[in-house]
C-alpha cells in the first residue's frame, strides 16, 4: 500500500467516526495526510501503522477542535431552545441587549469565547478604535464568536466567519438567521489548506497556537500571506482550568520575536482575559 492510499483509508475511517464525522473533510485530509508523510520514511513498513496514524490524527483533531468543548452540544437543542425563547418577544420591537441576554448562555458553551464573555463590551470598541470601523471582517477558526456580532457596534460590518465543525456552522447561521443578522455568515473552511479573498480586518483569535502545534511556522506564513489591512492576532492568558501561569508574557515574547522582522506595526491591547495585537499591514 502506498503512502496515498493509507492516507485515504486512514481519512475514509475517521470520516465515519462517530465523533469527526461533521469535521470539514479537508482538515481531516490535512491532517492525516501530513502526519503519514512525517512518519513515512521510518514508520510506513511498521505493521498497524495505519491504526496509529489513525490514533494520532484523531487525537490532533481533538486537541485543534474537541478540546474546546466540556461536551459536545446538541445544537439541535439549543437552536429549540433559542427558539422558543425569541417567540416569547415581539421580534419587531426587540432591542440588541435583549438578545445579547438570549445569546449570552450559548456562548458559555465554547471555553474560548466564553473566556471573551467578560470583556465583550470593551474588545471590539478597543480593537476598532485601533483599525476604524471595518466595511468587513473575516474570522477564522471562529467557534461561537459569530454570536458576538451584536458587541461589535455596527449592523453594517460585513462579517464572514470560517470553521471546520460543520454542524457548528449549520447551527450559526439558523441563529443569525432567526435573529435577522443580515450582515454575518459563517462557512466552512479551513485556513490552513484554502483561499480567502480580501477583508478589511482579519480575526485570527486565539488561533496561532494551534496552528503552531499543526504546523510549524504557519502563524507567520499567514501573517504575510492574508490580504487585508489589519489582522487581529489573540492569545489566551489563563490555561483551561483558568489559572494565571505567565501565559502573557509568555506569548507576548513569542509574537514579538516572530513579527521582529517583518516590519509590521503592532499595537497591543490587554484585557483580562485575552492578549490582543492589532497588525496593520
Amino acid at each position: 500500500m502506498n503512502d496515498k492510499e493509507l492516507i485515504d483509508r486512514v481519512v475514509e475511517n475517521i470520516k465515519k467516526s462517530k465523533k469527526y464525522k461533521g469535521i470539514y473533510f479537508r482538515t481531516i485530509e490535512r491532517v492525516v495526510g501530513d502526519l503519514v508523510l512525517k512518519n513515512a520514511q521510518t514508520n510506513r513498513l511498521r505493521q498497524g501503522f495505519g491504526l496509529v496514524m489513525e490514533k494520532k490524527a484523531k487525537n490532533l483533531l481533538h486537541q485543534i477542535w474537541g478540546a474546546f468543548y466540556a461536551s459536545q452540544p446538541d445544537f439541535d437543542k439549543v437552536f429549540l431552545k433559542l427558539s422558543q425563547m425569541y417567540a416569547d418577544f415581539d421580534s419587531n420591537l426587540i432591542g440588541i441587549e435583549k438578545l445579547k441576554e438570549l445569546i449570552l448562555p450559548i456562548l458559555h458553551l465554547q471555553s474560548s469565547v466564553k473566556e471573551r464573555t467578560s470583556i465583550l463590551d470593551e474588545f471590539y470598541q478597543k480593537i476598532f478604535k485601533v483599525t476604524g470601523i471595518p466595511g468587513s471582517i473575516i474570522d477564522y477558526a471562529c467557534g461561537l464568536n459569530p454570536l458576538t456580532y451584536l458587541w461589535m457596534g455596527s449592523q453594517d460590518i460585513k462579517y464572514q466567519a470560517y470553521d471546520i465543525d460543520q454542524k457548528e456552522v449549520g447551527f450559526l447561521n439558523s441563529v443569525l438567521k432567526l435573529l435577522s443578522i443580515k450582515n454575518a455568515q459563517v462557512g466552512v473552511g479551513d485556513v490552513l489548506c484554502d483561499d480567502f479573498k480580501y477583508a478589511d480586518v482579519v480575526f485570527l483569535l486565539k488561533l496561532l497556537p494551534c496552528l503552531e502545534h499543526q504546523k510549524k511556522d504557519s502563524g507567520l506564513e499567514l501573517i504575510k500571506k492574508l490580504p487585508c489591512k489589519y489582522l487581529v492576532v489573540s492569545f489566551p492568558i489563563k490555561s483551561l482550568g483558568g489559572k494565571n501561569v505567565g501565559m502573557a508574557e509568555f506569548y507576548r515574547n513569542n509574537f514579538k520575536k516572530m513579527v521582529e522582522n517583518e516590519g509590521c506595526q503592532t499595537t497591543e491591547i490587554l484585557f483580562d482575559s485575552e492578549l490582543v495585537f492589532v497588525i496593520e499591514k
